[in-house]
């Protein structure tokens, strides 16, 4: 006989804006599982989305685009604070709404005041990777479904 596996509640953080951000919706009573219950809101200390029970194991960080990325850039300092209260989480994420093509290598946002060429962020971006061990996801239009699939691996993984 295997364990059932739990269904979930994602916690989405009270900062995340209106009108931004992701909406997780109950799954149908029959879908196979595990199956979200819904979605709350509550204060995290860290990143934008979690799940009820796995506060202190798992966050998800969500940027709506490259220019929320130029803006974390401009002010290292804070984002890079997430980022090391990040290294805590045994499962840690961060969820790009954009997606990464060739382009983004030369482009310079107009924020900027000096010639800084998109392949400044990205390399910033790559040092990310590496320095946090944070696996950074250019998920377009489904950055939603994939926070969604990596919930429901973790739940499989952890079983609470």
């Amino acid at each position: 006989m295997s364990a059932k596996l739990p269904e979930y509640t994602v916690i989405r953080d009270t900062r995340e804006q209106e009108g931004h951000g992701w909406i997780f919706h109950p799954h149908d009573p029959g879908r196979y599982p595990p199956r979200c219950k819904g979605m709350m809101t509550d204060t995290l200390n860290t990143g934008d989305y979690s799940m009820l029970g796995y506060e202190d194991i798992l966050t998800i960080e969500r940027k709506q685009d490259f220019g929320e990325l130029w803006t974390c850039f401009l002010d290292k300092r804070r984002f890079e604070a997430e980022l090391e209260r990040m290294k805590s989480f045994k499962y840690r994420l961060i969820v790009v709404e954009s997606i990464l093509n060739h382009d983004m290598f030369n482009l310079t946002p107009p924020q900027c005041t000096r010639n800084m060429p998109g392949k400044a962020l990205m390399r910033w971006l790559t040092q990310i990777m590496i320095k946090y061990t944070v696996p950074i996801i250019y998920a377009g239009t489904a950055g939603r479904k994939v926070a969604q699939l990596y919930f429901e691996e973790v739940v499989k993984i952890e079983r609470f």
